[in-house]
């Protein structure tokens, strides 16, 4: 309070990219024909959006990886669970699911990529809890990882951008 009035922060630019990348992202899940599912996009944008730019490719390329790792695994496990129905919606299926985090996670430490273990065992449990039972899970899996990446490039491209406008603001001024 200042003189005796409420003084609110203004909003910054974290919080205006943010909005932003998630319009975005809608706008793109549109012009795709509404294939994928938009909260991904969003979901990776708002992750990747950070108040300081420098990290920026380097925390792209670890979700980028994560992605990948994630997906291939939910992949695999939904194609197994395909041949093996008896699991259905079982505590056994919830245990593999837990027991699969390891191998994740392990591959991510074997290829020296140990901050993408995250993104891993999101992208991962997001498929094989959230959508097993869908019709073709090649193309659910495909779209699930475009959609990541999508909002993981438009949080770069914003975050980039907002680079780029500072140091050329530091190079005039």
């Amino acid at each position: 309070m200042k003189d005796g009035r409420l003084q609110f922060p203004h909003i910054g630019m974290r919080i205006i990219k943010s909005a932003l990348g998630v319009l975005i992202c809608f706008a793109i899940y549109f012009l795709r024909g509404k294939q994928g599912t938009p909260f991904y996009s969003a979901l990776a944008v708002l992750w990747c959006i950070q108040n300081k730019s420098e990290n920026t490719v380097g925390n792209a390329l670890q979700r980028t990886i994560g992605t990948f790792i994630g997906a291939a695994y939910g992949l695999i496990y939904i194609l197994v669970k395909l041949h093996i129905p008896e699991i259905g919606d079982s505590f056994l299926h919830y245990a593999i699911i837990s027991l699969v985090l390891i191998p994740i996670i392990y591959t991510t430490v074997v290829i020296d990529q140990k901050k993408a273990s995250y993104f891993s065992c999101v992208v991962f449990l997001s498929i094989v809890v959230n959508h097993l039972m869908d019709e073709n899970p090649y193309l659910f899996v495909l779209n699930r990882s475009l959609d990541t990446l999508i909002g993981i490039f438009v949080g770069l491209v914003l975050n980039l951008d907002l680079l780029q406008r500072k140091s050329e603001k530091s190079l005039t001024a």
